[in-house]
């Protein structure tokens, strides 16, 4: 079973980082148009945060189970901070009056967040778009 949620946990990367991608398109294009804080700006911020939410937990519940390793410490806290760099953007995005400064204020989370996941899937050996890596869920990593 843990490796059935570990092979979840590592695909689920991949709509994470494209989640990622789509928010940082749709808030550039609030920033430099000029647009208000609305509708497609709050819903790339919902879909990147939570799918992020939902690899955090996963990666949560694999450690429950047993699947720790020494190189995953500075994952973990990384991975973190990448979801609270892009939730606490995202509050305050949604805070703010002015359309551009809302924009600006979630691309930078986005931005932040994403370059946090970056390193941190680089801090367990892999690559964030490849399967190159030696990061496995085995007996011998517990």
């Amino acid at each position: 079973m843990i490796n059935h949620i570990f092979h979840a946990h590592s695909g689920l990367r991949f709509l994470v980082l494209l989640a990622g991608v789509v928010a940082l398109i749709v808030l550039a294009l609030g920033v430099f148009g000029r647009r208000p804080y609305e509708r497609p700006s709050r819903i790339s911020m919902a879909v990147f945060t939570g799918v992020m939410d939902l690899q955090v937990l996963l990666g949560i519940v694999m450690v429950v189970l047993g699947c720790f390793y020494p190189a995953l410490m500075g994952h973990l806290a990384m991975m973190i901070l990448a979801a609270v760099a892009a939730h606490g953007c995202s509050v305050y995005a949604r805070k703010q009056t002015d359309g551009r400064r809302a924009h600006t204020v979630a691309l930078v989370g986005v931005v932040l967040a994403l370059l946090l996941i970056v390193g941190g899937i680089s801090a367990i050996g892999r690559s964030p778009v490849g399967s190159s890596g030696t990061a496995t869920c085995t007996a011998a990593s517990r």
